[in-house]
């Protein structure tokens, strides 16, 4: 079956969102007969593909109602929830890259490699044409910026076997985790008191901080410091010693009421000393003073450590998603930089 862009209303909602309430309104019925409904449930299936799938949602009395995607009029995720493709939005927003472009409801984005986040397509719904025509402009539009094309897309995705059979098979996961800023702190009361650390928070990074970034070189440098720059309010904490000596940065923004951290690190002589869990407990923080409720952060899937230090502290799964490339592409020439290890570094 051909893969069909959507003849209606783009939705900010999509297969990844399983598990949350939604307020769903479509049409019923054929011909004259036909009329608005609305529906208020948990989603907790959703069959096929974004354009011709069936979703399924439970009331609160407990009534499943099945719903065509292509009967949808707009769907939203009930509010103070976010949809996964709202969530992708807002860590864009926390890490912008130096170049993007639209495409349709999916956004091209490149800077300097660096990161997935700010050299990928972040993937919402269908493109802009058929997929075919927006692989081969993807294609053509990271090669113009000397990039291999990634696409960052949402677990499920309404879309794997057509993205299989356009060749697009390379895969690397990573997943959304967030929590609540109360619980945050709660979890890092300890860290919060130790007098044996000199905490600062700062408004901006110094030649310290980015040389403790990993990934960070003449290379990528432009990345990083319009990553860094681009967004105000922003956290940069510096943790040290009684001597003075740096032992763990991390980095923070602000939207609206959700805080993300970007960057937490720490040296390699200063592992297993607590010093990830003060700077965590550092920005949250400052998250709190900034008025936010909530936290968020990416990580890859195969950094369990860092996962487990998370989880400890509070925070769960939001959502799940992969980058895609063309499987003919060498994995180490789409990843050549690996920033993702076990100094709590963050995706």
């Amino acid at each position: 079956m051909p893969f069909l862009p959507a003849a209606r209303v783009r939705l900010d909602v999509g297969p990844a969102d399983v598990g949350r309430r939604l307020t769903v309104r479509y049409r019923e019925g054929e011909g004259l007969s036909r009329s608005d409904s609305e529906v208020v449930g948990v989603l907790y299936r959703w069959s096929g593909g974004i354009n011709d799938g069936i979703l399924r949602l439970r009331r609160r009395d407990g009534v499943e109602v099945p719903v065509r995607a292509d009967s949808i009029i707009a769907a939203r995720v009930v509010p103070p929830e976010l949809s996964a493709y709202a969530m992708m939005r807002l860590c864009q927003q926390g890490w912008p890259p130096l170049h993007e472009r639209d495409l349709g409801p999916w956004v091209m984005r490149a800077s300097c490699g660096a990161t997935g986040r700010a050299n990928s397509v972040r993937v919402a719904g269908l493109p802009k044409g058929s997929l075919s025509s927006a692989l081969r402009t993807i294609t053509e539009w990271y090669a113009e910026h000397d990039l291999p094309p990634r696409l960052q897309v949402p677990i499920p995705s309404g879309m794997r076997d057509e993205l299989d059979a356009e060749g697009w098979t390379g895969r690397r996961t990573s997943r959304v985790m967030v929590a609540p800023v109360s619980k945050l702190l709660n979890a890092t009361l300890e860290a919060q008191d130790r007098g044996d650390l000199d905490i600062t928070v700062e408004s901006e990074p110094n030649s310290q901080f980015f040389h403790l970034t990993a990934g960070y070189d003449r290379h990528t440098a432009p990345e990083f410091e319009h990553a860094y720059a681009a967004v105000r309010p922003a956290a940069f904490v510096y943790c040290r010693d009684s001597k003075g000596e740096l032992l763990g940065i991390g980095h923070a923004t602000l939207q609206e009421t959700w805080a993300g951290a970007t960057t937490v690190q720490t040296v390699p002589q200063s592992r297993r000393r607590g010093i990830a869990t003060a700077v965590t407990a550092a920005m949250a923080r400052w998250g709190q003073e900034q008025g936010a409720s909530h936290w968020y952060l990416q990580l890859f899937m195969d950094n369990t450590a860092a996962r487990g230090f998370y989880e400890r502290l509070g925070f769960a799964t939001h959502h799940e998603y992969e980058y895609r490339w063309p499987g003919e592409l060498d994995p180490a020439e789409v990843w050549p930089v690996d920033t993702d290890e076990l100094r709590q570094q963050v995706e």
